[in-house]
């Protein structure tokens, strides 16, 4: 198997997997010691890959997303050797992918546990979200960039749009257009009157000298604004575990 998607290399690997593995990307850097596995073949980045590399390995199968990966080098690769290409838009979408990698590699006893255990963290949160909900408390809004020059964040149907709706928030600016990663201004952000901003570390790498000039920016005087994990937000599948109670704690108990 080649992956060309980090959170899916994670979770191939968290299923039992990693035996099959004969390439990953430049961007696959978990588990921690991945890409200096001499075994494993390195065939570029995500959206820039060898193609050549690639299908030299020969592999049986080829791990994809539509969003990680682009549309016509995943064509190219359909017509030449079997692919499974996801795209999860939701966190219960996300979670059954590590059901649906398990079945790939044979270890579907193995994925369904793991799935299981993702599913009851998120059962835990939406009980607390909903507990919030009755207790009279309105969802935060939460404006989150994955990028900037331009500024761009997330519509709607995304993973992280869902992502944040579980956990009792919502994205804004709210989009709900064509683009799923809108470009927008720090003006149209702060008339959108966030309570909270989030910088993540990929796929832009946010620092504090960021989150320093946005909160010198007009009406973000009073508005929290923290650095998070971005793989903890954005990344699907055996990382949804560990990542939905990270952001949970993040939103609604900051240190």
């Amino acid at each position: 198997m080649v992956s060309l998607v980090p959170s899916l290399t994670e979770t191939l690997c968290a299923v039992g997997g990693r035996e099959r593995l004969v390439g990953v990307t430049a961007f696959c850097i978990h588990p921690v010691d991945i890409l200096k596995d001499p075994r494993i073949e390195k065939v570029g980045g995500t959206k820039k890959f060898s193609r050549e590399k690639l299908l030299a390995l020969k592999p049986d199968l080829v791990l994809a997303n539509l969003e990680e990966n682009e549309l016509d080098a995943l064509e190219f690769l359909k017509s030449r050797v079997e692919c499974y290409i996801n795209g999860p838009q939701t966190v219960a979408e996300g979670i059954e992918t590590l059901r649906e990698v398990g079945s790939l590699c044979d270890a579907s006893e193995r994925g369904d546990q793991l799935a299981r255990e993702a599913e009851a963290v998120l059962v835990a949160i939406r009980q607390r979200v909903s507990e919030r909900v009755t207790a009279g408390g309105n969802p935060l809004r939460i404006f989150y960039p994955i990028w900037r020059d331009p500024w761009m964040s997330v519509a709607e149907d995304t993973f992280i749009a869902d992502h944040l709706r579980e956990l009792g928030g919502v994205a804004v600016p709210e989009y709900r257009g064509h683009t799923r990663y809108p470009v927008v201004t720090l003006a149209q952000a702060a008339a959108s009157k966030p309570d909270v901003i989030w910088l993540p570390n990929e796929p832009f790498h946010f620092k504090e000298k960021d989150a320093a000039a946005i909160k010198s920016t007009r009406g973000f005087e009073h508005v929290r604004i923290e650095l998070v994990d971005g793989d903890h937000v954005c990344w699907f599948g055996v990382r949804q575990t560990e990542g939905l109670a990270y952001a949970y704690r993040k939103l609604w108990a900051p240190a």
